[in-house]
């Protein structure tokens, strides 16, 4: 097991997690959906890449191994 991150922002009915399909951005309401990042470090810098409205932030999460990126 390895401690990773993911990307997510908050919504009036929950979360939404980032998902990168190619050079497009979208978001999934599920959390087993989205990109999985090595470790917190890297989701924050790709959630401080997206712009200001989306007031996205890494959270940890904790996944197999062969699945991170």
């Amino acid at each position: 097991m390895s401690s990773a991150a993911i990307v997510a922002r908050s919504k009036l009915n929950g979360l939404e997690y980032l998902v990168r399909n190619g050079g497009r951005l979208d978001w999934a309401g599920a959390e087993h959906d989205a990109d999985i990042f090595r470790d917190t470090r890297e989701a924050t810098r790709a959630a401080l890449a997206l712009p200001g409205k989306f007031r996205a932030f890494a959270l940890p999460v904790t996944i197999d191994a062969p699945n991170a990126r």
